[in-house]
């Protein structure tokens, strides 16, 4: 049971060592995914259009791996003696972090099937460009689950604060985008391109809301149970 006394808890002080052994090694393997899709959008933006693809598989398979560990985790921690309210919250970031892993990995499939090379080169930019923002947002939000984990409570709010600011560079690059998609409507055919460029532009800024989202949520975690 936590108790409102003003001495900082860790994780590590309320859950088993197995459990945070698998916290540990679910967050690697989102980690290894971010840096892994920051790698495939590299290549895209050099137009390596087959390493790209094989970059974003790549993802695919490592975010596969990581629900893995989600799944042992969330038992873990369900029968786990905590306050109920604790756990809930704990079971409520699991499942954030694990949204930031489908919608990169929603992410990743489209770009192996969008005809990268058939866009207008501006609207290839700006979604490179809002790409680079959500991978950097990731990997923000990695850190600060690690942050978290090791019990460093001030980096998470100084991660937290830089995550705020990308957030907001992506929702300006993602309208960004929508106006390019509708001054080049005309020459994206078929139809179901534009459809394409349009899901994977909200799909990223999606990513970039729910990553704050879940960044702000691990603060309010340490404000009201560990600190």
């Amino acid at each position: 049971m936590l108790n409102g006394d003003s001495v900082k808890l860790l994780l590590s002080d309320i859950l088993s060592r197995e459990s945070m052994s698998k916290l540990e090694k679910y967050v690697e393997l989102i980690n290894s995914a971010s840096v892994k899709f920051t790698q495939a959008v590299k290549f895209l933006n050099e137009i390596k259009i087959s390493e790209a693809r094989s970059a974003f598989t790549e993802v695919v398979k490592m975010l596969d791996e990581s629900g893995k560990y989600k799944a042992m985790l969330e038992d873990d921690v369900a029968k786990t003696r905590l306050d109920p309210g604790f756990k809930e919250e704990i079971l409520t970031l699991i499942n954030m972090i694990d949204d930031v892993g489908d919608m990169v990995k929603e992410a990743s499939r489209e770009f192996t099937i969008l005809p990268f090379l058939e866009i207008p080169i501006q609207l290839r930019s700006g979604l490179v460009n809002l790409s680079r923002v959500v991978s950097s947002i990731i990997t923000h939000l990695s850190d600060a689950i690690t942050s978290f984990i090791n019990g460093n409570y001030s980096k998470v709010e100084e991660i937290l604060n830089k995550v705020l600011v990308l957030e907001e560079e992506a929702d300006q690059l993602e309208l960004e985008n929508r106006a390019l998609l509708l001054t080049f409507s005309e020459k994206l055919k078929p139809y179901a391109m534009q459809l394409l460029i349009h899901d994977l532009n909200e799909l990223l800024e999606n990513t970039a809301d729910i990553c704050a989202r879940t960044s702000r949520r691990i603060k309010l975690i340490i404000l009201a149970w560990l600190s």
